[in-house]
């Protein structure tokens, strides 16, 4: 009883963060690889579009010759990302219930970088922009017209890739996905035949909806990974090409690399480094060191978009209103 004045407290669950991941794995629309420190990576410059041409047995058994010409390629930049240095004091640790506070930095910094490559893909496919395409093609749009409802231009889009690939995955923004699940109730009115807006277009071999939500700081504040009302259908098996049309590509970190940083590397070649006492931080101009630990993540990578038809965007704002 000597100690009847001890108060003692438990913490239940974890805190709520409402950063949520991204809801799309990046291998369900690219395909991934890797490459190894300073190895040069390229892709063609061109789509070979040319017609082909087949002739019927010239009468005196000439042979027609034309001289091909090698399609060019273009070496891909790696692009280099980090995050912030997130640090602690040690003493608010030990004054504070919330030690886990960095773990969560931590699976923070990879939630972000996932959302990071999903946005720049999405972002290279709202916006051309060399050398993520080849240069003489570029993807199509088929946006909404006044008078149609997500259907009809849902359909178009199909029709618009289905000459260069199947299986398709439809990703969608905040507010198409919204429309999509009222579809049914919204139409039942003016239906002469039942729809069924998410089972037609299962038949039509549009198996996966990804609704893309979410926000990301890229430094100069939040935005939404993408635009509430546009749709992107990506046919993931090519029928012109090898595989998904956007090929994705990190660079490792090898583990000699990995140990002089004093990194953790992930199986997705992402190093999350923990700084150890003292944190130098910087105040009003002046470093200092602090008694404090911090986190910090880094990777490399590059990305191109191989095959750009058997991707079509829409801005389906006309058939969302």
């Amino acid at each position: 009883m000597e100690n009847i004045h001890l108060e003692i407290a438990k913490l239940i669950g974890a805190p709520i963060n409402t950063k949520l991941p991204v809801p799309v794995e990046l291998a369900a629309i690219a395909d991934t690889f890797t490459a190894e420190a300073g190895e040069h990576v390229y892709q063609y410059s061109k789509v070979d579009n040319e017609a082909d041409y087949i002739l019927d047995v010239d009468s005196d058994g000439k042979i027609t010759v034309i001289k091909k010409t090698p399609l060019g390629d273009t070496a891909l930049t790696f692009k280099h990302w980090n995050s912030r240095l997130e640090y602690v004091l040690v003493s608010d640790v030990l004054d504070n219930p919330d030690t886990a506070v960095l773990a969560r930095k931590k699976a923070g910094i990879t939630r972000g970088m996932d959302k990071r490559e999903i946005k720049a893909i999405l972002d290279a496919i709202e916006v051309a922009s060399a050398p993520t395409y080849p240069d003489n093609v570029n993807i199509p749009s088929r946006d909404a017209t006044s008078g149609e409802d997500l259907y009809d231009v849902v359909i178009a889009m199909k029709q618009q890739v289905e000459d260069y690939g199947d299986d398709y995955a439809l990703l969608v923004g905040t507010d198409v996905k919204a429309k999509m699940d009222t579809y049914d109730k919204d139409n039942v009115a003016t239906f002469r035949y039942r729809i069924g807006l998410l089972d037609e277009l299962k038949k039509a071999g549009i198996n996966v909806i990804y609704k893309m939500f979410g926000k990301i700081d890229e430094g100069s504040g939040e935005v939404a990974l993408f635009n509430a009302s546009h749709m992107i259908l990506v046919a993931r098996n090519s029928r012109i090409a090898e595989g998904k049309p956007i090929k994705f590509i990190r660079r490792k970190i090898s583990a000699d690399l990995a140990k002089l940083m004093g990194a953790d590397v992930d199986n997705t070649q992402r190093a999350v480094m923990v700084n150890p006492v003292p944190v130098q931080v910087n105040f009003d101009g002046t470093n200092s060191n602090v008694l404090g630990y911090g986190v910090y993540g880094f990777e490399s990578l590059a990305f191109f978009i191989s095959n750009p038809l058997a991707i079509v965007k829409s801005d389906a704002s006309l058939a969302i209103v």
